[in-house]
């Protein structure tokens, strides 16, 4: 079961990676962060067998936050996604734990034999970078020079990102290894209803449950439930006692493993606390 982090500043590239790494079957987790939120060192993030990081840019920011989420997270592995390859792989102080760099505008076939192959214990640069340089070409794309452990897998078909919220989600990568990849019938999402009877909590847990795993913080969980933020830390807690967890985190993981998706997309409407006495 393989941990992976993607953090990506682009909305709408983010997205895109997301919805292509989730549909990789990959057997284990992706956990999506939105890179202007705080980051917690929290147990479910830390030690991930790889982190997908796209490079803003701004880089020079971009490489202070990577710095930090290395020292932070300790990922095993890092892939690093940027629209200057060469310039990104010229910088001195390259964190040890990077095993691939790769263009933002590759394919989406490019970037899966990409993570495969890292997720492997591989890596993955542009070969231009590897060889003596030929000429002033000013494009650094480039082709992908791929080294260690190889094995032959079926290329994935590239699909359109759908509608997804913009806040960070868990995404749990279900997938069977040797087995090529199926039609997928239409997903739908898990309702509170189900949710809350598989991991024997009430329903309103369930919710703040969800809201918590796509990264929004209590206050924000309260006003989309429209419930008081003393409320919405009560559910917490209780529910945390209910999984027998400490935090956000392992209360995720555990939801997870019981196989929960906790991909609720929240309330249709979301409406302040004191909306209909305005009205």
């Amino acid at each position: 079961m393989a941990s992976i982090l993607l953090i990506e500043q682009h909305p709408l590239l983010r997205l895109g990676l997301r919805h292509l790494l989730a549909q990789a079957h990959l057997p284990g987790d992706l956990i999506d962060i939105d890179p202007l939120a705080p980051i917690e060192p929290d147990l479910w993030l830390m030690e991930a067998d790889l982190l997908v990081y796209g490079l803003p840019s701004d880089a020079a920011a971009g490489w202070v936050q990577l710095d930090d989420l290395c020292e932070r997270l300790r990922p095993r592995r890092v892939l690093l996604l940027t629209e200057r390859p060469a310039a990104a792989l010229s910088r001195p102080a390259l964190p040890a734990s990077v095993r691939g760099c790769l263009h933002k505008a590759a394919s989406a076939e490019a970037l899966d034999a990409a993570v495969r192959l890292v997720l492997a214990g591989g890596e993955c640069f542009p070969s231009l970078l590897l060889a003596e340089p030929a000429s002033g070409c000013g494009d650094d794309t480039g082709t992908l020079a791929l080294s260690g452990p190889i094995e032959p897998t079926a290329s994935t078909t590239p699909t359109a990102p759908n509608s997804h919220p913009a806040a960070p989600v868990v995404v749990p990568l279900h997938a069977l290894r040797g087995e090529a990849p199926a039609a997928q019938p239409a997903h739908t999402s898990e309702t509170p209803s189900s949710g809350a009877h598989l991991l024997n909590i009430t329903e309103r847990q369930y919710e703040v449950l969800a809201l918590l795993a796509r990264g929004y913080p209590i206050k924000t969980v309260s006003r989309m439930l429209n419930i008081s933020v003393a409320t919405a830390k009560t559910h917490a807690c209780t529910l945390y006692q209910r999984l027998h967890v400490r935090n956000k985190g392992e209360a995720v993981y555990v939801a997870l493993q019981r196989g929960a998706t906790l991909d609720w997309s929240g309330p249709p409407a979301v409406r302040p606390l004191g909306a209909c006495q305005a009205a």
